[in-house]
């Protein structure tokens, strides 16, 4: 990996080593390790120091972690001073820290490089450049990547690269087969197979190799011993492709001018478009509209696709805003445009969540569903592949963790990302957008938009207290439009009567496919049991806004314990901050409808259902203390 003098060389492919011009620089145990790798992944891009926190050290930090962070970083900082570093390499960047783009290079994005100018060599049919590409980009490797970390997106990083690796090589292969060097290639490839036995584009190669050297035996004997592993251990026959390779050695036909590429090549099929329809009432939303534009214009400082996280409470609209958009912007995506629901797998586990929406992905582009991994890493890793170099925009809605989302990223290159969710779910690399209630002007527009316009235009105060009452949210403005569309004998006025007691707003505002509560109900269902439990019993309080103290009460919760769980909600975007008392303490209050919805939810709850998850928190260690805790009677709740 070529250097300069005063800048930082990474490698990770294999052992890790830093190193400042000629000079290596020492790392001082696994803390700054794990750190500056994670930070050498990033690629340039902010890595908040929640994330460094969480990846550190496992998912379990101590309570020091946030400190321990800063001193790492200072600690890191003088190293690369001492070794002749010019600047800071490790730059302080809100939410948290980067390594400064000028001032190092790693082997993996070289790695990289190399590899995506060596498939695009292949593609224009420069085998030899291609090929000289390649064996660059692997002679890179010195063992497996980051062979001495033991953290955990350390371990499944380098399963990624692993793959990337095998998919370099496999090409590599076919390249030179077809450079005529099948008879220097028997050897490797042969060393090659015994190492990855189900490799079968690999096989395919070392059969092309043993045939072309005048080893036809040999040839079908390697496609014996590959097709009895794979139904010994799969219980699958092998690939189209090596069967085909297999027929056409046991029949001598002539081989095809150019052997198959590594990476599956898609049928021509139109390109996906799998938005669903536009909302033929959406309405305003231009403010949003050019922030996302302007989010997802560039790539910005890292390399990685662009993505904008739309984040805010249920009912304000965020996935109508992302396929909005989308069908907005079609054009400019002619790789195609994917969407997907993950609400639709929130019973499954993260990752084979993004698994079974992976597989759905791969299909769509026009892989074969027989090339299509069983693994997550293999999938994603293809996944990143095939959208390598095309402009697709990719909308997952309602993620619910990152965990489900990081293996539906596309990698480096032209793609977009859209998510939305309740919750920001990824580090400072991705834009942020909260959404909220409409203007007003926008409310009006919408709610004439779902009713008729006539009936709005003759009550103007009818209709401006009718928006009041729905809060300009967009879910109960169409709700309240559907039930004057289906009411034709019914005014503004009619409505606005039945909405002016609180106790049955709710049931006002629409059923089925309208209806707010069913609205708020499907984003409860996407939360921790616990979560959902703590939001309901909140229900109780009849206060607009109240402390932690009443918190703690209602919750019964210790003080402490009741704060981490009203912040938590704070995150969902359930509750919100509505200042400091006098004394300086917080004060909070549901947003727009949702406290209606939550006195609802805890009007219903049958006793014995409540009490008994109230045991099985106390018998989990999560409740706490059931008790009032100490200072609760500063907090007013209803009893």
């Amino acid at each position: 990996m070529a250097q300069h003098t005063g800048m930082c060389a990474f490698r990770l492919l294999g052992p890790m080593e830093v190193s400042v011009g000629p000079r290596t620089v020492a790392l001082r145990g696994v803390r700054q390790r794990a750190l500056l790798a994670r930070l050498v992944l990033a690629r340039g891009r902010v890595v908040s120091v929640d994330a460094l926190v969480r990846d550190v050290w496992n998912g379990n930090p101590p309570s020091s972690a946030r400190t321990q962070v800063s001193i790492c970083v200072a600690a890191l900082r003088r190293l690369f001073r001492d070794a002749g570093a010019g600047d800071d390499v490790i730059v302080t960047v809100a939410p948290g820290y980067r390594l400064a783009p000028a001032e190092h290079r790693s082997d993996l994005a070289e790695f990289a490089d190399k590899t995506e100018e060596g498939f695009e060599l292949s593609c224009r049919g420069d085998a030899e450049q291609a090929a000289e590409r390649l064996q660059q980009a692997l002679a890179l490797w010195r063992g497996p990547a980051f062979a001495d970390l033991t953290a955990d997106f350390a371990e499944l990083e380098a399963g990624h690269l692993a793959q990337q690796r095998m998919l370099a090589t496999e090409q590599l292969m076919e390249l030179r087969l077809e450079l005529g060097e099948h008879r220097s290639l028997v050897g490797e490839l042969t060393s090659l197979v015994r190492e990855n036995p189900l490799r079968e584009q690999l096989r395919a190669c070392l059969m092309l190799a043993l045939h072309r050297s005048g080893q036809r035996a040999d040839a079908l004997r390697t496609f014996r011993e590959g097709r009895d592993l794979t139904v010994d251990e799969l219980g699958v026959e092998p690939g189209a492709d090596l069967r085909a390779v297999h027929d056409r050695i046991l029949h001598d036909e002539p081989e095809r001018s150019a052997p198959p590429t590594a990476l599956p090549v898609a049928p021509l099929l139109p390109a996906p478009s799998q938005l669903p329809a536009d909302s033929s009432v959406f309405t305003g939303r231009g403010t949003e509209l050019r922030h996302m534009d302007e989010a997802l214009a560039s790539p910005g400082p890292g390399r990685g696709a662009p993505v904008c996280c739309i984040v805010g409470p249920p009912g304000t609209g965020k996935s109508a805003l992302a396929v909005h958009w989308g069908h907005r912007k079609a054009d400019d995506f002619p790789g195609g445009r994917l969407y997907a629901d993950l609400r639709e797998t929130a019973d499954l586990p993260p990752r084979h969540a993004a698994g079974q929406v992976l597989r759905g992905f791969l299909r769509a582009l026009g892989v074969p569903p027989k090339q299509i991994p069983t693994g997550i890493e293999e999938c994603a890793a293809l996944y990143r592949s095939v959208l390598a170099g095309r402009r697709a925009l990719i909308v997952l809605d309602h993620a619910s963790s990152y965990e489900q989302l990081a293996p539906l990223l596309p990698g480096d290159g032209p793609c977009r990302v859209v998510v939305t969710g309740s919750e920001l779910l990824m580090d400072g690399t991705a834009k942020v957008l909260r959404l909220g209630g409409l203007t007003q002007e926008e409310a009006v527009r919408l709610l004439a938009r779902s009713a008729g316009a006539a009936r709005v235009v003759e009550d103007p105060v009818g209709t401006a207290t009718l928006v009041g009452l729905c809060a300009r949210l967009p879910v109960a403005l169409r709700a309240a439009g559907a039930r004057l569309a289906g009411k034709p004998h019914w005014t503004v006025a009619d409505l606005v009567d039945r909405m002016t007691d609180r106790g049955s707003l709710l049931d006002a505002l629409g059923r089925g496919e309208h209806s707010v509560r069913a609205c708020f109900d499907r984003a409860l269902r996407l939360l921790p049991p616990e979560v959902s439990d703590h939001y309901e019993r909140l229900g109780r309080v009849t206060e607009p806004a109240f402390d932690v103290w009443t918190g703690a009460q209602v919750l019964r919760l210790a003080v402490r314990d009741a704060e981490d769980a009203l912040e938590r909600l704070v995150d969902l975007h359930l509750l919100e901050v509505a200042g400091r008392d006098d004394c300086g303490a917080l004060r909070y209050r549901f947003p727009a409808l949702l406290g209606l919805h939550a006195a609802d939810r805890h009007a219903v709850l049958p006793r014995v259902g409540a009490r008994r998850r109230e045991l099985a928190l106390v018998a989990s260690g999560a409740g706490g203390v059931i008790a009032p805790p100490p200072g609760a009677d500063r907090g007013r709740a209803e009893s």
